[in-house]
């Protein structure tokens, strides 16, 4: 029984031709990924996740969007730093780190406003 099955092993190697193989292995490889475009779809995972308040899937959808150099979702982390929105709290150093990546990629970012009397620093 040995016999036989190394024979009909070896019968189908000769009979399956290597270029199938080799085909087949390169149409199951991915596509290699473009930044914008994964950039620009983990934006709209980011909106979704935070209209349903998951701020924890949120906050790592904006921010892969964000270093890939997704404009928008670099103002919007610009916009919850400095808010203090759902679980983050406010921290203005990250929120004008973000804005300027944000200005860097032609967003338009809000100007910093003041009162009359209050000195600025």
């Amino acid at each position: 029984m040995y016999k036989n099955s190394v024979a009909a092993i070896v019968g189908l190697l000769l009979v399956l031709p290597a270029a199938g193989w080799t085909q087949a292995v390169k149409q199951a490889a991915p596509a290699p990924v473009d930044p914008t475009t994964f950039a620009a779809a983990r934006y709209d995972q980011g909106q979704k996740l935070e209209r349903s308040g998951d701020w924890t899937g949120a906050m790592q959808a904006y921010t892969e969007a964000a270093e890939n150099g997704h404009g928008p979702a670099q103002k919007r982390l610009g916009d919850i730093y400095n808010n203090g929105q759902g679980d983050v709290k406010r921290d203005y150093d990250t929120s004008l780190r973000w804005y300027k990546r944000a200005q860097e990629q032609g967003e338009q970012i809000p100007q910093p406003f003041t009162y009359p009397g209050v000195r600025q620093r």
